[in-house]
């Protein structure tokens, strides 16, 4: 299905988020990260879905807090730091509850699992690792689901470009699984 080339943002702050994932989140993101995955895949998926696009301006909006360093003398970044915390967490939440709407009605056949992949980033980001790692889990269980289905579905094979997706996918969560076992250790979450 052709997704569209340009989301319709609903406002300014919208676009500058999506512009601070871009330039910032990215670049720092593609260093532990399968680049092409983040870079193309992602945004070009996020244009159709709307929980994916809040999803990753909670993403821009948490790593930009994670970026800024606590100044306990001003006050004016405390309350900066405080409105985009609510901003993130609002689009957080509005993620979250698209991401059901994308279970029952996705608009590309991969979104479920490329919202998985945001929303654990995003629990990195935050510093939720329990969650990252539960995420994680559910991530992979997904992924195998839909691997499962489409061996049994032979008429609707994947396309080229979704199956440079799940490959993509799946070594993003490769690459998570081997630093959630040593964290695991750590936590006391189970990976296996």
């Amino acid at each position: 299905m052709p997704l569209a080339a340009y989301p319709t943002p609903s406002s300014q702050d919208e676009l500058q988020a999506v512009q601070s994932f871009r330039e910032r989140t990215l670049a720092q993101a593609s260093k532990f990260f399968v680049d092409e995955l983040w870079t193309t895949k992602i945004l070009r998926i996020a244009h159709a879905e709307p929980g994916i696009w809040h999803a990753l301006i909670s993403l821009s909006s948490y790593h930009d807090l994670f970026m800024q360093p606590v100044d306990a003398a001003g006050a004016q970044s405390a309350m900066q730091r405080h409105n985009l915390g609510i901003y993130a967490l609002h689009h957080h939440n509005m993620a979250i509850k698209a991401a059901l709407d994308i279970q029952r009605t996705p608009k590309h056949p991969l979104s479920h699992i490329i919202s998985c992949v945001v929303f654990v980033t995003i629990e990195i980001i935050r510093g939720e690792i329990i969650a990252a790692i539960r995420l994680l889990k559910h991530g992979q269980r997904v992924l195998h689901e839909f691997e499962t289905q489409q061996r049994h579905q032979s008429q609707a094979a994947l396309g080229s470009e979704d199956s440079v997706i799940v490959n993509l996918v799946e070594a993003f969560f490769t690459c998570l699984t081997h630093q959630a076992v040593c964290v695991g250790h750590l936590t006391g979450v189970a990976i296996y």
